[in-house]
């Protein structure tokens, strides 16, 4: 039986059933009817993302391929500009951060991830990173590190030698303990099951439906409405966390995580217009973006590198000597810690290089709140800008063998892992975003990201299944769309 505060929350996981408005969006201005670049037809496009059996993300690199940095169409009654040049990407995403607005995709994702950092806009989302910014001060990352690798031995416990597993399944099982218990103080894995299910099938419906249509058309597909449903399973897991948090404040028990950090938060100088503390459904929309944000992505990152290592056994190698030389072998072989992230610049260049490939966020967009000059032309306001990390990070004409795997570009001369070691362009690579809009938590995810396939990778070789098809998936994130089975093997001691 729910309690009254799970009742509470599915009942208000029901209301948002409901169709309702679209976001405000801005008038068309007298450019509206100004020269536009060259793109596809927009039924076409239409109908090969529904019945293509291309993946979204390879649809939309072969536009820009066959169009040129900057390609509009018409989708869904709406003008859409894909632009592929970094230095226009930067222009708008960066320069004119505030011009601009969250796009189609994420707003028609607001019913899955309501009011959170990823969808909510203007001076309230601004508040709202405030609030949450000194939950991911390094020091609070360094202690949630010992906590990341606990939990990552605690699922490896589990595998046996030989064992046929799905990489996918067991990255987001892992993923999802660590976000329970360094954001959140709480155990999920009675949970991961019924979380993990429900999750991977909404990310996966409410990505289709967002590269169609709007919040409003969403709410009113039959399809849209099932998905809705789905999301009550979850917001009564939600619910249920933040109850056990007020519990313990309200019985003086201090805890040291990110849901306790916002719950105690208070932000008396927008107190007037958003109030002083968050509310149980300002904190709901929160939680599902953290859970959404630091589980989801990192879970994909990894289970990406698991493929790319099986398929590529002499950086599996190289990967293995490094954590060797750092962490120790046989019985002397140590747990990695916060303190080895700067030993490991081939375990950095690894993850890199994988979301290089393999972006678990794929493409932003955003729409314009005014008119802008984009690569060019004249846009008018209220059009949609797409920028895609899995075409940029992909771009022969920026990147040396753009679609191999080459961990190495990462590695400068004195062989350390940089970010700037690959020399290219501002803008081309993007996989954290821009601004004021980049990843809060992007230091959790690297150190979640190092240090995991560290603790892993040094007493495991993980092997694709022969015969496996992989393809991607790009929904909300980038997902192996046939999952990744693969053949555990221990590494001898």
């Amino acid at each position: 039986m729910r309690s009254s505060s799970g009742r509470e929350a599915a009942a208000r996981a029901a209301a948002r059933r409901a169709p309702r408005p679209d976001a405000p969006t801005p008038a068309p201005t007298s450019l509206e009817h100004v020269a536009r670049p060259a793109g596809p037809n927009g039924l076409r496009v239409t109908f090969d993302l529904l019945r293509s059996r291309q993946s979204t993300n390879e649809i939309f690199e072969a536009i820009a391929r066959a169009n040129g940095p900057v390609t509009h169409y018409v989708l869904a009654g709406e003008h859409v500009y894909l632009v592929s040049d970094p230095d226009v990407i930067t222009d708008v995403f960066l320069t004119h951060a505030r011009d601009v607005m969250k796009g189609r995709g994420l707003q028609a994702a607001r019913p899955l991830l309501g009011n959170g950092l990823l969808t909510s806009e203007g001076e309230f989302h601004l508040r709202q990173r405030r609030l949450a910014q000194p939950a991911f001060h390094r020091s609070r990352i360094e202690a949630m590190a010992a906590q990341m690798v606990t939990e990552a031995e605690r699922h490896e416990a589990g595998w046996v030698d030989g064992a046929q597993v799905d990489m996918v399944e067991e990255m987001t099982a892992l993923t999802f303990a660590i976000v329970g218990r360094t954001l959140f103080g709480t155990d999920l894995t009675g949970d991961a099951r019924t979380f993990g299910d429900a999750l991977a099938e909404l990310l996966s419906g409410f990505g289709q439906l967002s590269a169609l249509g709007s919040e409003r058309l969403v709410r009113a597909l039959p399809k849209g409405r099932y998905l809705l449903s789905r999301v009550e399973d979850l917001d009564v897991v939600v619910q249920r966390i933040i109850d056990e948090h007020r519990a313990d404040a309200a019985n003086g028990v201090e805890r040291d995580d990110l849901l306790s950090w916002l719950i105690r938060a208070r932000d008396e100088e927008a107190a007037a217009e958003f109030g002083a503390a968050m509310t149980d459904e300002q904190l709901r929309d929160e939680v599902m973006t953290f859970v959404l944000a630091g589980h989801e992505t990192t879970a994909m990152a990894l289970s990406w590198a698991w493929w790319l290592l099986s398929a590529n056994p002499a950086v599996a190698e190289r990967l293995h000597d490094e954590l060797v030389s750092v962490l120790g072998s046989g019985e002397s072989l140590r747990a990695p810690a916060y303190s080895d992230l700067a030993s490991l610049p081939w375990t950095h260049a690894v993850v890199a290089e994988t979301i290089r490939l393999y972006p678990p966020a794929w493409i932003m967009g955003r729409r314009l709140l005014t008119d802008l000059k984009v690569g060019g032309w004249d846009v008018p306001s209220g059009s949609i800008v797409l920028g895609a990390p899995w075409i940029l990070h992909r771009d022969p004409t920026i990147w040396d063998r753009a679609t191999s795997f080459v961990p190495e570009r990462w590695i400068d001369g004195d062989g350390r892992f940089d970010e700037s070691a690959p020399g290219v362009p501002r803008g081309a690579w993007i996989p954290f975003g821009f601004g004021n809009r980049r990843c809060i938590g992007e230091q959790f995810a690297w150190t979640e990201a190092v240090l995991v396939l560290a603790a892993l990778a040094a007493r495991w070789r993980p092997t694709l299944v022969p015969g496996s098809v992989v393809a991607t998936q790009a929904a909300v994130t980038l997902r192996p769309k046939h999952g990744l089975p693969m053949t555990l093997r221990a590494r001898e001691a």
